[in-house]
């Protein structure tokens, strides 16, 4: 099976909430007990190992981060140059788990294809989530998403 999930914000719940991602949704859970830093503490989110068992075979990633004006109702950063800040940390982590081999970059059409074959051929144990556009469109390439957005797959490294 090959899922598609459009949503996933990892990189904020890798470093806003210091889930380890490389961790078992249990193991995260175990570590969050007792924690009351964040409302949802232990009510977990995906990890690595989760999306594999689950076979996710691709997934769009976020760069998550909100420019709230003074007095503004939803909760941010105070200037946009603080939010653009947290989202180029978030790529920093993917870029991490790129070089981790948790992720493996796809920009083109073609690297998505050759991923999903790849994908229909290798037992699921040996699939590893890959991240789709990590840095935005390819030099002098529009792109259907935005810079802030990419998508995680699993291949084998």
């Amino acid at each position: 099976m090959f899922i598609l999930d459009a949503h996933l914000d990892l990189a904020m719940n890798a470093l806003e909430w210091n889930r380890d991602l490389t961790w078992s949704i249990e193991r995260i859970r175990r570590w969050e007990l007792g924690k009351k830093d964040k409302v949802d503490r232990v009510n977990g989110t995906v990890s690595f190992p989760e999306m594999r068992r689950s076979e996710i075979g691709l997934c769009v990633a976020t760069q998550i981060a909100r420019h709230s004006p003074y007095f503004h109702r939803l909760p941010g950063w105070n200037s946009p140059h603080q939010a653009w800040a947290q989202t180029q940390g978030q790529l920093a982590w993917y870029r991490a788990m790129e070089e981790a081999g948790e992720l493996v970059s796809i920009r083109t059409r073609a690297q998505l294809e050759a991923h999903f074959k790849l994908w229909q051929k290798l037992p699921p144990r040996t699939k590893r989530p890959t991240m789709l556009n990590p840095a935005g469109p390819p030099p002098n390439r529009p792109s259907a998403m935005s810079s802030a957005s990419k998508a995680l797959t699993r291949s084998s490294r």
